[in-house]
């Protein structure tokens, strides 16, 4: 018995090192979009730091181009969600992943796709019918601020309609 389950798991073993790269991580510059990252970041309303609106908290993941987030989103007076979500360069696929859970039980991936030198993550809605593919991009504009933009578009990124573009500085 001890011979077939140790035969069973070294079996196992090889079938996944041949299934996975095991290779050592090695970031290829565009891993290294969101060496910016790390710290707390509020919104901005007015040009003034509006610490009672959008926070996250970003601290780094289990690689260096890997990033946990810890949202705080006010949707009015009295309801807030919150979420976290991890941000990392998929290696096998060269491109940024996203995957965002928050605490009324929605959970999101997101695809990432470079367009000129920034790097936006793409995701398909279907909201009570209302059906669009959306994509977002956290872009640099300066030290400790960047520009957050979300556009949906309706024809499959054909044409694009802006949702929002907010600037956020980070304060730690």
């Amino acid at each position: 018995m001890k011979a077939i389950l140790l035969i069973m798991g070294f079996t196992g073993m090889v079938l996944l090192s041949a299934a996975q790269d095991i290779k050592p991580f090695v970031p290829p510059p565009d891993a290294r979009y969101y060496d910016f990252w790390e710290g707390t970041w509020y919104k901005l309303v007015n040009d003034k730091v509006d610490t009672s609106s959008i926070r996250f908290i970003v601290s780094k993941g289990i690689h260096s181009a890997a990033w946990y987030e810890q949202w705080r989103m006010p949707i009015d007076s009295v309801t807030t969600i919150n979420a976290t979500a991890l941000r990392a360069w998929d290696k096998t696929n060269n491109r940024w992943m996203y995957t965002w859970v928050s605490d009324n039980g929605l959970y999101q991936v997101w695809e990432g796709r470079k367009i000129d030198s920034n790097w936006y993550i793409y995701r398909n809605f279907d909201i009570n019918g209302d059906k669009y593919l959306s994509r977002q991009a956290w872009i640099p504009a300066g030290k400790n601020k960047l520009l957050r933009t979300s556009e949906k578009s309706y024809d499959n990124g054909a044409t694009w309609q802006l949702r929002f573009r907010e600037y956020y500085i980070k304060l730690q």
